[in-house]
């Protein structure tokens, strides 16, 4: 047993006496899974005589998590050129086509159905547009513009706007915040990036749960939490959440956490993220208090 990853079982002969090296997954205790890796090597005494076994056990879960975030940015930044592409290219005709809309609803004589539809076909064309500037969003971001934010003052706002959503689907929110946090970030892209967490807590919780936000501060960085008991993600979802256009609803775009994700990267940040097949979910942000120090 490796005292360093508890659970972790290995059979040193035969790692030693088959490879030098070799990578593998091991489960921790609380769950986790981390990945090593194992070189090993057989020691002689100076008659050649084998008296035992070296092992080097490296935690190379950083070194993962870093080589996702490159493949994660290059798909980003591919997808992206196309996106605005394409944007562009079904923007102009839907100003013509909601224009059409509008004189023909408005046409004198136009009968109730007729006018009906005409509503109709501008709000799917408003629908359209919106998808449309997220691709642009996510395409082109914006920098961000950077002031003091009181953190309180930002989530009090943010909960307001949600408000209608907690209580239409009859959800319990509840908000932690013990001590009084500053941080220097720009708050609109701040308040998407809670919005677009709370609405997939929302989505994700069914009536009757709860949605618990709580934020805390050490010397140098902010974490703000969000956590659901809803249905959870499995480890599959939870690799993929962050990536454009992958969605597990029916109506969604796929574009809320990839436009979240380059928003706390933009600022310095990071997402972490626990989640379990109906246990809920949380998503930490872990911004730093200062952007100079970037």
């Amino acid at each position: 047993m490796n005292k360093a990853f508890p659970g972790c079982s290995l059979n040193t002969s035969e790692i030693c006496d088959a490879i030098l090296e070799y990578a593998m997954d091991c489960s921790t205790s609380d769950g986790r899974t981390v990945t090593v890796k194992v070189g090993g090597s057989s020691l002689v005494n100076d008659e050649g005589e084998k008296i035992g076994t070296v092992l080097v056990i490296r935690d190379m879960s950083m070194i993962r998590e870093m080589e996702q975030q490159l493949e994660r940015t290059r798909r980003m930044a591919a997808l992206g050129k196309m996106a605005a592409g394409i944007a562009h290219e079904i923007r102009n005709p839907l100003g013509t086509l909601r224009g059409f809309a509008h004189y023909f609803g408005n046409q004198q004589g136009a009968t109730a159905e007729s006018k009906n539809y005409a509503e109709l076909m501008k709000s799917e064309i408003d629908r359209l547009n919106h998808n449309v500037s997220g691709l642009l969003q996510f395409a082109r971001p914006r920098e961000p513009q950077v002031v003091s934010v009181n953190l309180d003052a930002l989530i009090s706002k943010t909960v307001a706007l949600m408000e209608n959503d907690f209580s239409r689907h009859t959800l319990t929110f509840r908000y932690c915040c013990n001590t009084d946090i500053t941080l220097e970030a720009d708050p609109d892209m701040l308040l998407q990036v809670l919005m677009n967490l709370l609405k997939n807590s929302v989505i994700a919780t069914p009536a009757g749960g709860e949605i618990y936000l709580s934020a805390s501060q050490d010397q140098h960085l902010v974490r703000i939490t969000i956590a659901d008991n809803g249905s959870g993600m499995t480890e599959q979802e939870r690799e993929k959440m962050f990536d454009p256009f992958f969605t597990t609803r029916k109506t969604g775009t796929g574009l809320g956490l990839s436009v979240s994700h380059q928003i706390i990267e933009q600022h310095s940040g990071t997402f972490e993220v626990i989640t379990a097949p109906g246990r809920g979910t949380s998503v930490t942000i872990v911004l730093p208090k200062m952007q100079g120090a970037r």
